[in-house]
């Protein structure tokens, strides 16, 4: 299972944000019996955040040297937070309490998400005999898509019926039997369902192959 860590890069952050969310870190790791030798020392983000706040003033009305010399001081400010970001990961080791005493943002732990709602299901003629093409209606989170189809009558057993396996929403079947009438189903698969071997289908639609 995926851990939570603290995410120890910030080039996303816009300027004035990148202020606020630095000060922030040091404010919560001052006196943090969490971390008690920070790598480094909270005095020199301290320093590298008041000189990027005042290159940043100076730069609002200033000439393209001060704004080189901001996106400098921003870069210096960056790696100091990134070094002490990885300091408290190591320190922290995966605890979320300590964790989120360092004030750093925190990566998002993924959720699972079930056994996805049925998709729709469009079944068209193809280009040649024996073929049919099928569209199938986006669901959200949906790893890939899984096509079940068979002559009718279809058995009862999903087991039995012919299976393929998109990753998009457009496919053409291919080698069916001309002159045969085929049902088509389709579900939307996630890691979940997969594991259960339980999905929601379609309403199945029957087409004669031509």
């Amino acid at each position: 299972m995926k851990t939570q860590k603290a995410l120890i890069s910030f080039s996303d952050v816009k300027d004035n944000d990148l202020v606020n969310d630095a000060q922030k870190i040091v404010d919560k790791m001052t006196n943090n019996l969490n971390y008690t030798a920070p790598q480094p020392e909270l005095s020199t983000i301290q320093s590298a955040i008041l000189a990027y706040s005042a290159a940043l003033v100076k730069c609002k009305d200033g000439n393209k040297e001060d704004t080189a010399n901001k996106n400098a001081l921003r870069l210096v400010l960056e790696n100091a937070l990134s070094a002490l970001g990885t300091y408290v990961n190591l320190t922290a080791a995966s605890d979320l309490v300590k964790l989120d005493s360092s004030g750093f943002p925190l990566s998002k732990t993924p959720q699972a998400v079930g056994i996805l709602e049925a998709p729709t299901l469009n079944v068209q003629y193809g280009n040649n005999p024996g073929e049919m093409g099928v569209e199938i209606g986006t669901v959200a989170n949906a790893n890939e898509y899984l096509l079940l189809f068979s002559p009718s009558p279809a058995p009862v057993n999903d087991a039995e019926w012919r299976s393929k396996l998109f990753s998009k929403t457009k496919a053409t079947i291919t080698g069916l039997t001309s002159g045969i009438k085929y049902i088509f189903k389709v579900a939307a698969t996630s890691s979940e369902a997969n594991k259960m071997g339980s999905y929601n289908f379609s309403n199945p639609v029957e087409k004669l192959v031509p």
